[in-house]
């Protein structure tokens, strides 16, 4: 029988890692789909690197404008008007990962992790397909949620 002292003094068993542990590289936006996401895989990884701005206070809301639904934007320029005051300092959010799940060809949902002040937060947005007054197929972000 092996007792836990003898795990503990054993010179052959499993060694610790020493700290401090060497750095990683840095992680990047990596768009994963589900569904045929294609048309919306490089403007998903830029538009919620533009939504964490504005939930940072980098960005203002009125940059985002003709790409949110009028719910959504209310709800950003509220949370953002709470939260920061004109001239404060302010720390640059980063998308580190992005995935697109098409809900059916009209609708998008996606799921964003953003890294702010060393911190770990989520995104999700839906986005739906429609036209503009001039008849051009765009997608609008009716839904946005963060944490």
């Amino acid at each position: 029988m092996i007792t836990a002292t003898a795990l503990a003094t054993d010179p052959l068993g499993p060694r610790q890692v020493p700290l401090p542990f060497a750095p990683s590289p840095p992680l990047v936006p990596v768009p994963a789909e589900r569904g045929d996401a294609s048309e919306l895989r490089h403007r998903c990884a830029r538009f919620t690197q533009a939504l964490a701005e504005v939930i940072t206070g980098i960005r203002p809301v009125r940059q985002l404008g003709p790409w949110l639904s009028r719910d959504v934007y209310e709800q950003l320029h509220r949370y953002v008007a709470e939260r920061f005051v004109a001239g404060g300092p302010r720390h640059s959010p980063r998308v580190v990962s992005v995935h697109i799940a098409m809900v059916d060809p009209a609708a998008a949902e996606i799921a964003a992790r953003m890294v702010h002040r060393g911190r770990s937060h989520a995104l999700a947005v839906r986005l739906q397909r429609g036209r503009d007054h001039q008849g051009r197929t765009t997608w609008r972000c009716t839904a946005a949620e963060w944490a």
